[in-house]
């Protein structure tokens, strides 16, 4: 069914064998696929009809939630249905364990089932999964940040520090899918974690949401001009761009780059700074601002990402806009952007401004939290 709805993301296996001249695996080419940007049409939509096009009645976007709820609930259940025992062992955790909390994006051990442990049938229903729970671009943006692993391996050469592997990503299972009680699934890596927490026919959570790129754009090979992240940040440099003088001075902070805030943490436990709210911009600069947010909340699947959305559009007079560093590509920067619903932070100083950290976070219900207490 999936192939048949997206077949140029099926056209290769999700991992395919080691390159011997460049040390890398090719995997999936979803980079030349031709459709519509979500953030470009939701965009337009929003131009049109405030309210977006979520259904005609809270009815139906109940409804469509509990679809996604569902097809999701079905494609875990499916993974888990394929592994063998030795494989359940790895993937399978209680709900309650704490290693369901213990995210990050940095190269480290990790639990979990790696893909280098799975058959080709495996990987093709872990790829089922991450396109009905991030849609296209998000399953799209995965693939690329994994695939930055290899170009990684033949830069730092036989003396790296780590692996640098396309396949050490790994998944979690946290609790009984499609049971009464809670239960999650994550999907976590360097420069990736994807976090999800559902219960009945809902999904209670889809963040923290992390990619990263290093590098920030590929120089050389077979995907040389690659940039895995380089549409956030053009629209944020186009934004600043378009900034005044009044404007920059209320926008930009004090002091060097931050790192993105809060990683690890259950909860976005980090001060939120003051910048430029989106009242103090015009019509145009709003209109920047919201494609920025697009292209961040674009990740998820259309169902999980509309409470955002719609906050957005509800709200944005009231998102602000924090920067921090040089102005410029080429030069360290982070920013961060926060409304009432979310949060986005954004850092490149690394390498010259060459490799990039980006998160999207909910101001309240991560992992299911809130509706703990």
């Amino acid at each position: 069914m999936l192939a048949q709805r997206f077949p140029r993301l099926y056209t290769v296996p999700l991992t395919s064998p080691l390159n011997e001249q460049t040390g890398t695996r090719r995997v999936i080419e979803m980079n030349r696929i031709f459709f519509f940007s979500s953030a470009s049409l939701l965009l337009a939509a929003w131009l049109l009809n405030p309210a977006l096009d979520y259904g005609t009645s809270s009815v139906d976007a109940a409804a469509a939630s509990a679809r996604t709820a569902d097809a999701i609930t079905a494609a875990v259940k499916k993974v888990a249905s394929k592994l063998s025992v030795r494989q359940r062992e790895k993937a399978l955790f209680d709900f309650k364990d704490e290693e369901r909390l213990n995210w990050h994006f940095i190269p480290r051990p990790r639990k979990g089932l790696a893909l280098s442990e799975m058959n080709d049938a495996q990987k093709k229903l872990v790829q089922d999964l991450l396109l009905v729970s991030l849609g296209e671009k998000g399953a799209r943006t995965v693939e690329e940040v994994r695939s930055l692993e290899g170009i990684l391996r033949s830069i730092e050469g036989p003396n790296r520090r780590f692996s640098r592997d396309p396949e050490h990503y790994y998944l979690s299972i946290f609790g009984t899918p499609g049971s009464k009680e809670k239960w999650g699934w994550r999907f976590e890596g360097h420069h990736l974690c994807l976090n999800f927490t559902l219960q009945g026919k809902s999904v209670l959570s889809a963040t923290p949401l992390f990619y990263g790129a290093n590098p920030a754009m590929v120089e050389n090979g077979s995907r040389k001009g690659l940039r895995v992240l380089g549409k956030v940040e053009d629209l944020a440099q186009q934004l600043m761009r378009s900034l005044d003088e009044s404007q920059l001075k209320t926008a930009l902070g004090k002091g060097k780059p931050e790192e993105v805030k809060a990683t690890q943490a259950a909860t976005y436990n980090a001060r939120l700074p003051l910048g430029l709210p989106g009242s103090s911009m015009n019509e145009v600069q709003v209109k920047a601002l919201t494609q920025l947010v697009l292209e961040h909340t674009g990740n998820l699947e259309k169902d999980l990402r509309k409470e955002m959305e719609i906050s957005l559009t509800k709200n944005v007079a009231d998102i602000q806009l924090a920067w921090r560093g040089k102005l410029g590509a080429g030069e360290g920067h982070s920013f961060i952007v926060h409304g009432p619903d979310f949060i986005i932070s954004y850092a490149n100083f690394q390498n010259n401004a060459a490799h990039i950290h980006s998160a999207l976070r909910a101001r309240k219900g991560e992992f299911g939290i809130d509706s703990e207490k």
